[in-house]
């Protein structure tokens, strides 16, 4: 038993800010110790990926020593178009032999070449049909070079990346341990991209990621960004109407209900999304999660506005 508590740090970011949490203990009585977040000129980051390795290090440093952090640990998470998210489904094998089965067979499903990613599995449930029993594995491929421009901007701040996650399964769990339907869609976003997904009875079912700056709606008609809220909870719309179709006919199952996790301005796209017809709620994961000195200088804590970062120390916890 060790005379230390472990500590991690959940972090993730987009163009406009850096987001952290630093979380205590273990992942079944897990304590969050310390938190902030860092804004970001433009021009470092964008739509997830870094353009600017030294000044991210710069700001990484400001972020960890104004915000009264202490581990050097951390957990990553990354949104970005290099990572690949894909669902797939193998023969049944003892667990020892999944990982060189999923190796062997994930080019079928992915469509980069393998030796350009670092690939990652997640096993999502098994199947039965009358060929026999299946695993729903989903498969996380990432480009190297942008995993590579990630490790040496935190290398420069002196922190150490324990592992990296895709943004998309961390806002996954973090739904997973907070609704109850059995069939319902998610809508996570920040500043720069949308993360879809669709929940069947506790099993990750389907997710995709677009940016915003993909969209023509988001260019006003002088091809200047038009970065309001408005545009942003259009866009959503648009896009989760799309995956919930694209869902339906892939299954039998309603979509139960919506949920919203992110932010900028989530009360202000939870009324649009109201007012297109969907009864979407604001998903409230980890508020059974202790805060230590919630009421210290270090500002107001919301764990709406840190949902994915906690989910990524929790897990950071766990490796």
């Amino acid at each position: 038993m060790g005379l230390f508590k472990k500590s991690v740090i959940g972090l993730e970011m987009d163009s406009k800010e850096i987001r952290a949490v630093e979380i205590t203990g273990s992942v079944r009585q897990p304590v969050i110790s310390a938190w902030g977040r860092m804004s970001l000129p433009e021009g470092i980051v964008k739509d997830g990926r870094v353009m600017n390795v030294e000044s991210l290090s710069l700001y990484l440093d400001k972020l960890i020593s104004q915000n009264g952090f202490k581990s050097r640990d951390v957990m990553l998470g990354i949104s970005n178009q290099d990572v690949i998210i894909r669902f797939a489904s193998f023969p049944k094998v003892p667990e020892d032999k999944i990982r060189n089965m999923v190796m062997f067979q994930a080019q079928e499903y992915i469509p980069v070449p393998l030796e350009e990613l670092q690939l990652d599995y997640v096993v999502a449930g098994e199947k039965q049909n009358e060929d026999g029993a299946f695993l729903n594995i989903i498969l996380v491929g990432a480009r190297k070079k942008m995993l590579h421009d990630f490790i040496n901007a935190f290398s420069g701040a002196k922190l150490t990346v324990k592992e990296i996650d895709s943004v998309t399964m961390a806002i996954g769990r973090a739904a997973l341990c907070s609704i109850k339907e059995d069939v319902y869609a998610v809508a996570g976003f920040n500043h720069d991209i949308a993360n879809l997904m669709v929940f069947n009875k506790g099993v990750f079912s389907m997710a995709r990621s677009v940016p915003f700056s993909q969209s023509v709606a988001w260019k006003n008609e002088n091809g200047n960004y038009s970065k309001t809220t408005s545009v942003m909870a259009d866009i959503l719309i648009s896009e989760l109407r799309s995956s919930i179709g694209y869902y339906r006919m892939q299954s039998e199952d309603s979509v139960e209900g919506v949920y919203l996790i992110g932010l900028p301005d989530i009360r202000a796209i939870l009324e649009k999304f109201r007012d297109a017809g969907y009864e979407a709620k604001i998903a409230q994961p980890y508020l059974d999660i202790p805060v230590r000195n919630k009421s210290s200088g270090l500002g107001n804590f919301s764990t709406n506005d840190y949902s994915a970062a906690i989910s990524l120390a929790i897990r950071g916890l766990g490796v």
